[in-house]
């Protein structure tokens, strides 16, 4: 009997784990409810969201992982905004041109015996 009861609990607890997530979208939980007027240094900057609705905000990420809203209007969000930018690109632009394998010289001699 008490095993048909740990089983039936188990069963129950499995059952409610798998429904809790089926049907229902988690809502994104950036939202902001005030907007900083303190500059962030940008070298502390990882990336940034950009938040549309009630409360327009520019959402930086830092490299700690702290979410600080901003002001999307103010300049020196902008100017952060552009240095992140064309940090990202620069990054991108450096790995593309990285070569995929190894490069032969094209002045290779070749010495014949025989």
């Amino acid at each position: 009997m008490r095993t048909l009861i740990l089983a039936f609990l188990g069963i129950c607890c499995l059952a409610v784990y798998a429904v809790e997530g089926v049907g229902s979208e988690v809502p994104d939980k950036s939202i902001c409810v005030s907007l900083t007027t303190q500059r962030l240094p940008v070298n502390r900057i990882k990336t940034y969201t950009i938040k549309e609705g009630s409360m327009k905000a520019v959402i930086f990420i830092t490299k700690r992982g702290l979410k600080v809203c901003a002001d999307p209007h103010a300049n020196w969000v902008k100017a952060a905004v552009k240095s992140v930018d064309s940090k990202s690109k620069a990054r991108s632009n450096v790995m593309q041109t990285r070569p995929t394998g190894t490069q032969q010289s094209t002045h290779t001699t070749a010495t014949l015996t025989g």
